[in-house]
């Protein structure tokens, strides 16, 4: 287990200012077992924002740029605020949700199906989340080669999968759909799945035809495109998955709830003032909007669904 620590001070006296691929991470790492432990109160009233991030939610992002990026996410909410802010990244789950309820961080920020999972819901109140593109959330595609016999979810099986590593909630829905239509589990109707860091990696895997199939986010499959437009000739999408938020980030119910507004009604402004605007549209987002717990709410339909056609084996 490693988690790094960030101070605020130390940053604003060293006056980082990032490049351009470091801005554009910082806006992404903003999105930013329910046995609880005992918390220090006086812990929860301290007027500081102490973040826990999940390294594990973003693994398209790599350790070295999440440091840099958060540093910058840290100095530029702190400046705005004008309160301490620190940054707790975290490889270890189960210490980071026993830091949340013991008070030593207050607010974290992990993709919602950790959170549905591992987090009681009952400890969270509202944060914020990014809005990409007008929507504050994205889809999962299910992409085929269009030159390949796989034209939808009946053709799947026997065939090579490719999913992205760390991505529980592409592997959940990849397990849905093969239950749903072959009734086994995903190992036992692809002929193999293999696992890629990046999305990029998964998007020409399948352009290349080293892979029959693949489960990747919209906004990288567009991004894709973008770049090569032979992409969209040359693929295929059988099926989505739509409404899945990339990461949340919510407080610990015992924060302050004035500390909470402020923190967040400065967020909202990203907006409004240059820096702000800058951080936005390197990464094509119009602005910032407060998470709540119905953000979840897709995501615990398809772990529903999940649970429910394992019950029926």
């Amino acid at each position: 287990m490693r988690i790094l620590y960030l101070n605020l001070s130390y940053w604003l006296n060293k006056r980082f200012i990032p490049n351009t691929s470091k801005l554009l991470l910082s806006l992404l790492l903003v999105f930013g077992i329910t046995q609880t432990c005992p918390a220090d109160d006086d812990l929860f009233q301290q007027n500081t924002l102490r973040t826990g991030f999940y390294l594990e939610s973003f693994p398209d992002i790599s350790l070295a740029d999440m440091e840099i990026a958060l540093r910058f996410w840290v100095e530029e909410v702190g400046n705005g605020v004008g309160i301490p802010a620190s940054i707790f990244i975290y490889k270890d789950l189960d210490k980071m949700r026993t830091d949340f309820y013991q008070g030593k961080i207050n607010f974290i920020v992990s993709s919602p199906l950790f959170i549905v999972n591992e987090f009681d819901l009952q400890q969270l109140a509202e944060g914020y989340k990014i809005v990409l593109s007008d929507i504050a959330t994205d889809k999962i595609l299910v992409i085929t080669h269009k030159s390949s016999d796989i034209q939808n979810l009946k053709d799947l099986g026997n065939t090579q999968l490719t999913l992205l590593l760390n991505d529980p909630i592409a592997k959940m829905y990849a397990e849905v759909l093969s239950l749903e239509n072959y009734g086994k589990n995903a190992t036992n109707v692809f002929s193999r799945i293999n696992y890629t860091l990046k999305s990029n990696q998964l998007i020409y895997k399948l352009f290349f035809k080293n892979t029959d199939v693949i489960f990747v986010y919209q906004q990288a499959y567009q991004l894709a495109i973008e770049l090569n437009p032979q992409i969209k000739d040359k693929t295929l999408v059988i099926a989505a998955l739509p409404d899945i938020p990339r990461g949340l980030g919510y407080f610990h119910k015992k924060v302050n709830p004035e500390f909470r507004e402020a923190v967040l009604t400065e967020v909202e402004k990203l907006d409004t003032h240059p820096r702000g605007q800058q951080l936005l549209a390197l990464f094509q987002a119009e602005t910032v909007r407060r998470s709540n717990l119905g953000d979840l709410k897709t995501t615990q339909q398809l772990k529903q669904r999940y649970q429910k056609l394992i019950n029926a084996q």
